[in-house]
């Protein structure tokens, strides 16, 4: 997994309280991202709650328990994330073609994923998507455990954050 980057995520992500702590599990055989919250217990993505504003969670980040932190989206805060899987070589940081499209159409804040095989957007916007939208696209493979796909969410789900930016707001 790759190691955060604090200062390489932006204020203005920053400076919104939608922030939990994220752990590993192993749920039917696969690793899972779970999040988590400052109390140590349980975050959920659809509960404000048990997020976190951005200071908290990098205090109470402890790399022998957390993976990493997480950005929740909400309906309020005028963002959409777009995970981009399978499409970046973890060898020669290659971004594949239809992946860099996106890249360069929608020019926001873009990081490289915790397991470096993917890319995240950060876009703003307020359009909202009922449950969210997961498509599977064909194109080569970049990594052997999964399919090049697309992913859409505007809120009730959170982004492992990096801070490798690829881009800036």
């Amino acid at each position: 997994m790759l190691e955060p980057n604090w200062k390489g995520v932006p204020h203005e992500l920053q400076n919104l309280r939608q922030w939990v702590l994220w752990k590993n599990v192993i749920r039917s055989g696969k690793e899972t991202k779970i999040p988590w919250s400052v109390w140590d217990q349980p975050a959920s993505s659809t509960d404000p709650k048990t997020w976190s504003d951005w200071e908290n969670v990098v205090i109470q980040f402890d790399e022998r328990r957390h993976a990493g932190v997480g950005y929740v989206f909400s309906k309020t805060d005028g963002m959409i994330g777009i995970d981009l899987d399978s499409c970046r070589c973890k060898a020669t940081g290659v971004i594949a073609p239809w992946a860099q499209k996106w890249i360069d159409k929608y020019q926001t804040y873009t990081e490289i994923s915790p397991s470096e095989t993917g890319v995240k957007l950060w876009l703003k916007s307020d359009r909202l998507f009922a449950k969210g939208t997961n498509i599977k696209i064909p194109e080569r493979r970049m990594n052997p455990d999964k399919d090049p796909g697309v992913e859409m969410y505007s809120d009730g789900r959170y982004f492992a954050v990096t801070g490798h930016a690829l881009r800036g707001f």
